[in-house]
């Protein structure tokens, strides 16, 4: 939400005062983000299920560690391999990163401003 509206400042203390309250259950482990995501998936509804690891997948590729949300991607897909759901969020990752280095490549500040939104788009409307 903070994003969102544009308010980084916040997010950023936001974030830290989370890592010092639940620093010990984020560390757990060599891979944190799994174990939570695990831990998570546990305590959701049923029909939550396959959105949260989704969405935690679609961040993990975009802000953090592009390889770690391919493989989260990957292990839904093989739990769930009949989800095009799934396969529409994965694809979507792959085909925007794509898009985004040809037109660094070969096009102008333009048409890299345009891929950008339409990913901002996306990721916003996967999000509600």
């Amino acid at each position: 939400m903070y994003e969102r509206t544009e308010q980084y400042k916040l997010v950023d203390e936001l974030l830290e005062k989370m890592v010092k309250k639940f620093k010990r259950s984020c560390m757990q482990g060599k891979d944190g983000i799994q174990s939570i995501v695990k831990r998570a998936v546990v305590c959701l509804p049923h029909n939550k299920h396959i959105k949260f690891p989704s969405q935690t997948a679609i961040l993990e590729f975009k802000c953090s560690v592009p390889d770690r949300g391919r493989s989260m991607f990957e292990e839904m897909l093989r739990e769930y391999p009949k989800r095009t759901d799934l396969w529409s969020a994965y694809l979507d990752q792959f085909l925007f990163n794509k898009y985004m280095d040809y037109e660094k490549a070969h096009g102008d500040e333009e048409w890299i401003e345009y891929v950008r939104r339409k990913a901002i788009e996306y990721i916003e409307s996967s999000l509600t």
